[in-house]
């Protein structure tokens, strides 16, 4: 428990804060889509840029991870994370997303990039 605390601490500041980046993305990713408390998702249907994005909750942190189309063809997606994501975004990034799954992820979600390499 005390390195998942460490963890939020450490990723909080950095997303505050803009300093140097502690942890790889695919560490942070692999830490909270084991570790989630309550989990939340959405296929992007009809979108040319997003398969599906995913909304987890650790410790009462949000953390989007949306997984973004190479082509037209691309029906798993690449995993980006984003980190700090509150749920009042997160849920208008669902009722908005319906007419413009992009837009929506640019507008709500975007922003909030993870502080790691």
């Amino acid at each position: 428990m005390k390195q998942l605390q460490l963890l939020l601490i450490v990723l909080l500041m950095g997303c505050a804060s803009g300093n140097a980046q502690e942890y790889s993305c695919q560490e942070i990713f692999e830490f909270v889509t084991e570790n989630y408390d309550s989990r939340d998702n959405v296929s992007c249907i009809g979108s040319s840029m997003l398969v599906k994005a995913n909304y987890y909750k650790v410790d009462g942190v949000g953390f989007v991870v949306g997984y973004f189309k190479s082509n037209d063809y691309d029906f798993t997606g690449e995993p980006y994370i984003f980190c700090g994501v509150s749920s009042t975004a997160w849920s208008n990034f669902k009722i908005y997303g319906i007419s413009s799954w992009g837009k929506a992820f640019h507008t709500y979600i975007f922003d909030w990039k993870c502080d790691c390499y």
